[in-house]
């Protein structure tokens, strides 16, 4: 199966492991509840989605690379202690607890959660004098004398041994005690992945004109020709953080995220003809609607492949301004609450004292943030809310970071006889929420001047525009940016299109924004 099903197997397994009966019990008894083992080749996103899917979930997430472990990490340490055995004392070996699952009470005590996945990667790499232990574990649940606490998850991965020389079949007998997910990589799930977490457009135009350049993972006369879906994703981050610092990527830094050496030239030269395009076509302008007559007639006159990176281009710079929006909205939101949570205390403090309130809950969103990053990490509230909205967690948590920050700044600055300090963060508050009210209307302008440039260039019915729509409505924050926002230009190419499963309900959340 591909990425995007076994996501869903996943899914479905941890919501009915979690399942409580009519009595409070596991609808699944905890001890019958099955490892997840997924297998698939390297780079195709099996960490990714785990992580995602605890975020979604709204539980823990605790992450190891078995094979950096030894037997004494995994079970602990031995040490001598006492005992009485009918009525004489002896001495007995006991073990220190698994550093694996004192990971586990951590993120317990931390996020205040006590449930949760377990992840073990390369689960049937590990050495030899751990193994045994880790087929114990599997089968029962226990490191040495240390049980995983119930309501957590096992989930495994492994790469077939094709893929890894170190890598070892199961035995049947093992086999039949874990829950098996055997993964393939597939282009168009990527391609939809690609879509909605802004990978650098010129990755996603080179794959939809050259999909047999996606994976590679075989043998070659100069070593391994290995190109995977990580591979690409590290380029397109380092891609645009080239850009960002005005650096140039060459075919050097290519190779040295795509090891093989055809498709590092191809897509190099690639590369360098799109860039070309980014600045003949100035896409900024068209998306701010200015006189577009130039741009106009050279795409008129390009060739199908220029015209599909001048969408992808298009499709980026447009989803940015989107993404700036929706991502500023859930800071708001949970501004907001943090706002309302302290009014009482904000109501009768001096300036001093509301700046330094405002700035403890900076700290503590810094700190929940810092907890959902770590290995042994949680799920914290904004990573939870901006998983609901699809949004990115970490800008969504460094937008609500600067806006605590900054009404911190606004309640310093007032003189303590003109008003509370819940006054003047509020009143600082709604003038961020009227700034991403005016981002919004703005981007509404630039969404309906993307598809009118392309109308104008090539005609409403044009294989662009259906390209330019395809890519927009992959993307969920965007199409809940239309949802709430509007765009009748999008709206035109994309009728039959359900914009958001809560439909109307979303327009009271612009109005919850306001205080």
């Amino acid at each position: 199966m591909n990425i995007q099903e076994a996501t869903e197997q996943i899914r479905g397994a941890i919501s009915a492991y979690l399942a409580k009966d009519d009595h409070g019990l596991p609808c699944i008894p905890f001890h019958m509840q099955r490892p997840i083992v997924m297998f698939g080749p390297p780079g195709v996103g099996k960490t990714a989605v785990v992580a995602q899917i605890a975020r979604e979930v709204g539980i823990n997430f605790v992450s190891y690379s078995i094979t950096h472990h030894t037997r004494q990490s995994a079970l602990g340490l031995p040490f001598i202690t006492d005992e009485k055995f009918a009525g004489r004392d002896y001495r007995v070996s006991d073990y220190t607890m698994s550093e694996i699952i004192a990971s586990v009470y951590r993120a317990m005590e931390k996020s205040g959660v006590e449930q949760g996945i377990l992840f073990l990667d390369e689960i049937n790499c590990v050495s030899e004098t751990l193994a045994p232990a880790m087929l114990q574990f599997l089968q029962y649940k226990t490191f040495g004398m240390h049980e995983l606490p119930e309501g957590w998850i096992i989930v495994t991965a492994g790469n077939p041994p094709e893929y890894n020389r170190a890598a070892r079949e199961f035995d049947p007998a093992m086999m039949d005690r874990l829950k098996r997910i055997d993964i393939e990589p597939d282009l168009e799930v990527w391609q939809e992945y690609a879509a909605s977490h802004g990978v650098h457009p010129a990755v996603t135009t080179f794959l939809e004109s050259k999909p047999g350049s996606f994976y590679k993972v075989q043998a070659a006369a100069k070593g391994m020709s290995l190109v995977t879906a990580r591979g690409w994703e590290d380029l397109s981050r380092m891609l645009q953080a080239y850009e960002r610092v005005g650096l140039v990527a060459n075919e050097t830094l290519v190779r040295q995220y795509l090891q093989d050496a055809q498709t590092a030239v191809e897509f190099a030269a690639y590369y360098e003809l799109f860039r070309k395009y980014q600045d003949d076509y100035k896409v900024s302008d068209i998306l701010d609607g200015a006189d577009a007559s130039v741009p106009v007639a050279r795409v008129k006159a390009a060739r199908f492949d220029e015209r599909l990176a001048l969408v992808g281009i298009l499709a980026d710079a447009l989803q940015r301004r989107l993404h700036d929006v929706m991502e500023l909205e859930q800071s708001l939101l949970l501004v907001r609450g943090d706002l309302l949570g302290a009014k009482d205390r904000l109501s009768t403090c001096s300036p001093a004292e509301g700046a330094q309130l405002l700035l403890d809950a900076a700290e503590s969103a810094k700190a929940a943030g810092d907890l959902g990053n770590r290995a042994a990490g949680s799920v914290g509230a904004d990573a939870a809310a901006a998983a609901a909205a699809a949004a990115d967690p970490a800008v969504v948590r460094a937008e609500r970071v600067r806006c605590l920050e900054s009404l911190a700044s606004a309640v310093a600055s007032v003189p303590a006889a003109a008003a509370t300090c819940f006054d003047a963060a509020k009143a600082a508050y709604n003038a961020r929420v009227k700034q991403q009210r005016a981002m919004a209307a703005a981007g509404t302008t630039s969404t309906d001047a993307a598809f009118q440039f392309l109308d104008g260039a090539l005609g409403e019915s044009s294989q662009e525009s259906l390209v330019l729509t395809t890519k927009l409505s992959l993307d969920p924050l965007t199409v809940r940016f239309v949802g709430q926002y509007g765009s009748a230009e999008y709206m035109k190419h994309n009728k039959s299109l359900l914009l958001t499963d809560r439909g109307l309900d979303l327009l009271a959340q612009i109005e919850s924004l306001d205080m």
